[in-house]
């Protein structure tokens, strides 16, 4: 096994779980999100020679993670906005009304309201719930460390909103 195969396994191994609960903020489904880990894990490995150590590898991969999410969410409203100009309104409002069946979990609705949220909440938010400081935060997000303590209590009362 050489070097970049040894950093890239030992990234995973401590990164997977905080990648993939990102990756489920932003997607808020686990299929989405599957996908969105894969995707990352592909950007990650390829683009691991570039890792210049200016940041923290956890700092790097999240924002390899961000980046691939805000352009996998662009592609699927394109798509979905497409898909649902051809249906008629009845349609889509019971088609809505199945998805909102299946949020019953706490877990599925707490994700479920951070994927609604605007881009950078999701991206704060999900930090956070990694257990990311302040400070780790600001530096991922380029917002000071100041404005990322209101952002987050701003988030968590709209997210508290939106789970009741």
């Amino acid at each position: 096994m050489n070097n970049k195969e040894q950093f890239f396994e030992q990234t995973y191994n401590d990164l997977k779980d905080k990648i993939y609960r990102l990756c489920l903020g932003f997607m808020g489904n686990r299929s989405d999100a599957d996908d969105l880990f894969q995707e990352v894990l592909i950007k990650v490995w390829k683009n691991l020679d570039n890792f210049r150590e200016e940041s923290s590898i956890n700092t790097w991969v999240y924002r390899i993670t961000t980046n691939t999410a805000l352009m996998s969410i662009n592609k699927i409203n394109k798509s979905k906005s497409k898909r649902t100009n051809l249906l008629p309104d009845n349609l889509k409002y019971e088609i809505s009304q199945v998805n909102d069946s299946f949020q019953e979990d706490k877990t599925k609705k707490l994700y479920q309201a951070i994927s609604s949220l605007k881009e950078i909440d999701r991206i704060i938010i999900s930090l956070l719930l990694d257990d990311n400081s302040y400070k780790e935060i600001a530096n991922i997000t380029g917002i000071n460390v100041s404005n990322v303590g209101v952002k987050i209590n701003r988030i968590k009362k709209i997210l508290s909103k939106k789970i009741q």
